[in-house]
Parts: C-alpha cells; sequence; structure tokens
C-alpha cells in the first residue's frame, strides 16, 4: 500500500454482501421509510456511534434512487415518545446474545415506527497506526497514517422477522502527514463505504465490489 511515492492520500475498499432475497423488491426501499437502528459495536468503540450513524444516513439520501431513511437518533426519539424504549434495549440486547432480532418485538417495533423495513448497522473494526519510513531517495522520513475501517450492514423485514440482505465493507485510508495533525475525518471514511455496500450491494445487487482510490 506504501510503496515507492505516497499519494497524499490512497484508499483500498472491499465490500461483500449476500443475495437479496427473491421475495424482496428493492424499489419498495423509495417508497416507503426505512428506519434505522442504532449502531451495534463493541463497547470499546462505542464513542464512535453518532459519527457513523450520521455518516449512515447521509449516505442513504446520496445512493440513486435515495432510500427515505429514518436516522438513528429520529427513531430513538420516536420509540421513547411511544413508550417503547425498553423493549427497543431488549431487541438491541437480544440481537448482542443471539445475533437476531426476534420476530415478536421487532413486530411491534416495526408498527410502533410505521415502518415495514429496519437497517441495523454495525461496527466490527476501527484502527489507526502511524508508519515512518524513508522517502524513495533517503533523504528525510515521510510519516503516513493508516486508518482500517470494518462495517456491517443488515436490512430486517418487521413483520416477518427475516434478514432479506447483509453486507460486510472494509476500507484502509493511507494519508501522507506534511502536519502532525492532519488526518482523514472519519464520518467521510465511513459515508463513502456505507455509500459503496448500499449502492452497488444492495441497490444494483451485486455481491463484491472492490475500489481504489488514489488522490
Amino acid at each position: 500500500l506504501l510503496v515507492g511515492c505516497t499519494p497524499l492520500y490512497l484508499s483500498d475498499t472491499h465490500t461483500t454482501s449476500t443475495p437479496r432475497s427473491q421475495f424482496f423488491d428493492v424499489a419498495e426501499l423509495s417508497r416507503e421509510p426505512v428506519a434505522t437502528l442504532g449502531l451495534v459495536s463493541p463497547a470499546s468503540l462505542q464513542g464512535f456511534n453518532p459519527p457513523l450513524s450520521h455518516a449512515l444516513n447521509a449516505a442513504l439520501s446520496e445512493v440513486s434512487p435515495p432510500i427515505r431513511g429514518i436516522a438513528a437518533h429520529e427513531t430513538v426519539n420516536m420509540l421513547n415518545e411511544k413508550g417503547q424504549a425498553a423493549q427497543y434495549g431488549a431487541l438491541i440486547a437480544g440481537f448482542g446474545r443471539a445475533g437476531v432480532l426476534e420476530r415478536e418485538p421487532l413486530q411491534r417495533i416495526g408498527s410502533a415506527l410505521s415502518s415495514r423495513y429496519v437497517l441495523l448497522p454495525g461496527l466490527a473494526e476501527f484502527n489507526q497506526v502511524i508508519i515512518d519510513r524513508l522517502s524513495i531517495y533517503g533523504w528525510n522520513l515521510i510519516q503516513s497514517r493508516v486508518t482500517t475501517l470494518r462495517l456491517w450492514l443488515q436490512l430486517w423485514e418487521t413483520q416477518t422477522g427475516k434478514i432479506l440482505w447483509e453486507s460486510a465493507g472494509e476500507v484502509t485510508v493511507a494519508t501522507k502527514l506534511l502536519r502532525s495533525e492532519q488526518t482523514v475525518a472519519l464520518d467521510d471514511i465511513a459515508q463513502k463505504l456505507w455509500l459503496r455496500m448500499i449502492q452497488d450491494n444492495l441497490l444494483e445487487g451485486k455481491s463484491r465490489s472492490r475500489f481504489i482510490l488514489s488522490d
């Protein structure tokens, strides 16, 4: 990734997904609201939930055709107003234990949100390292920050409790540090990865996608 003359910005993105369910018409996602549940992540990474959730909402509005997403914070507000906060907490906790959204609680959540479909996002890994190396001419030391982000996304039907589709994506970003405080915004990285997962793997039905960008 960092051989030769390093560009100011280099990104390598890979996504993969299951095939869409044959009983699911993807066009429905643009016709009715799709609620986004809170990001599932390890306890040590929960501080990244707000920016990554906002990035997912931005990606939903950017895909073509756009998906009418209900942002995670709006989902929580609606459920709290309708007295479903405890039910929602139990649903997510159950997913953490068993890896499944239980059908009956999911039905009640879907009814409270008036949403037939919900998206469940997850953060698998976030890591940053600084790499030092000599320039190609050996005259000076070059520092690069390498950021790795791994995300996953699932689409569930609330009334049947079926998972209709899921995808996982990984992006590695290398930034040549001209200043010690220089960085690439995490929400920008996440938005591009969410966008590729949704556009390529969900809306266009591809099972694998790879993208390399150099600036």
